[in-house]
């Protein structure tokens, strides 16, 4: 089999926007089939390879194949390169995450030369960008109905080498505040959606925030605002979207955090009648490879495993074996463990080569040391979790 970082390379050099993930997802599924994997595509784009070794724990490594796009300026390498500089593998997803991706193919076609007992499952997940867990979580049905279950999920996503045992969720919301129109000069005529958007918001940044004692503070951040009617004209805006990015802690609900804002417009309306808003989680839609539509409204959820969790020390200490020194932290950003931990209660840690802040970054790049140690990482959490120690 090819070595990790020449894999790392290739991967790269497949560009792989959400959706657009087709030729990584063939790329990966060929190299695991040549491994000895049962591997295929699904039809959200997602590559599954499964290597069945009889009775025994079922061990699920997981990264995601797509990245954000390219913007413009501040490349001096090509994003699509793959190019090895000072010992820095450079290119868009080199650190988010192929790097990852590819120390788990390597570390998987290692261990399909090992004797052991159970059942390892790599997965490439497709649309991670723009909807955390949503695809992990149909492969996982998919895997359910051929008998195939998880006792516990790796997340490859960036972590310093570290374990990561837990992380906030997160969702976005638009409010939708309505007015009346009137012509400028004569603003009384009308309600200036606009002015009842700034009471709203007002009312939002004295909301006193939820807190962890592991993951800490939930966030809820204005991101966005814009008035209707575009172009601006003589005209009293008659429609305002507000539209905020929140970080969830445990507990937090879809149904919980929709009622806690629903509270707060039905004040405002009780206060005065002509204030009128809606709020919705921000949606988007997935298309399949057989060209079906699927609206999803993402709301990955916070999740945590105790510091004691048999898959936290396992890890640590088969991480410890091979002469690593893992801190146990936490993931700032939102992965698709939101879904294996959070939503199906699979127990998860993530662990992977990179920093956080070294994705969505002009000239992305990773330590090519770091994914080979990476590689050797995955290899040895998987041999103590498939052999129960």
């Amino acid at each position: 089999m090819k070595p990790v970082i020449a894999l790392a390379q290739e991967l790269i050099r497949l560009p792989s926007l959400s959706g657009q993930e087709a030729g990584v997802a063939a790329h990966a599924r060929d190299y695991m089939a040549g491994a000895g994997f049962a591997a295929r595509v699904d039809d959200h784009g997602t590559a599954i390879g499964v290597l069945r070794r009889g009775d025994g724990p079922t061990l699920l490594l997981d990264a995601h194949t797509d990245t954000v796009d390219v913007e413009r300026g501040g490349w001096r390498h090509d994003p699509f390169g793959g190019e090895i500089e000072d010992g820095y593998l450079y290119g868009r997803g080199a650190a988010d995450m192929k790097g990852a991706l590819a120390a788990m193919l390597a570390a998987g076609a290692a261990l399909a030369r090992e004797s052991w007992r159970g059942t390892l499952v790599i997965t490439g997940t497709s649309w991670e960008e723009r909807f955390e867990g949503y695809t992990l979580g149909v492969a996982l049905a998919e895997l359910a109905r051929e008998g195939v279950r998880p006792d516990a999920v790796i997340i490859g996503e960036a972590s310093e080498l570290n374990v990561k045992r837990g992380q906030r969720g997160r969702t976005r919301l638009h409010f939708d505040v309505r007015g009346r129109p009137a012509h400028s000069a004569h603003p009384e005529r009308g309600v200036n959606a606009v002015y009842h958007a700034a009471e709203l918001i007002r009312r939002i940044r004295q909301m006193p925030l939820p807190e962890d004692d592991f993951l800490g503070r939930g966030i809820v951040e204005l991101i966005g605002i814009g008035s209707q009617p575009q172009p601006i004209d003589s005209i009293v805006p008659y429609a305002c979207r507000v539209s905020y990015d929140l970080r969830l802690l445990p507990g937090q609900t879809r149904a919980s955090v929709l009622a806690q804002f629903a509270g707060i417009i039905e004040q405002l309306h009780a206060e005065d009648a002509a204030f009128q808003a809606e709020v919705s989680i921000a949606g988007g839609e997935l298309v399949t490879s057989d060209g079906r539509v699927e609206r999803v409204e993402p709301f990955p959820p916070a999740w945590k495993l105790e510091e004691g969790h048999p898959l936290v020390q396992r890890a640590v200490s088969a991480l410890r074996g091979i002469g690593q020194r893992p801190a146990i932290t936490k993931y700032g950003f939102c992965t698709n463990g939101s879904y294996s931990a959070g939503e199906a209660g699979i127990p998860t840690i993530g662990y992977g080569p990179g920093a956080e802040d070294g994705a969505h970054v002009a000239d992305e790049r990773i330590s090519v040391d770091e994914v080979e140690r990476a590689c050797e990482g995955y290899a040895a959490i998987a041999r103590a979790v498939l052999a129960g120690r």
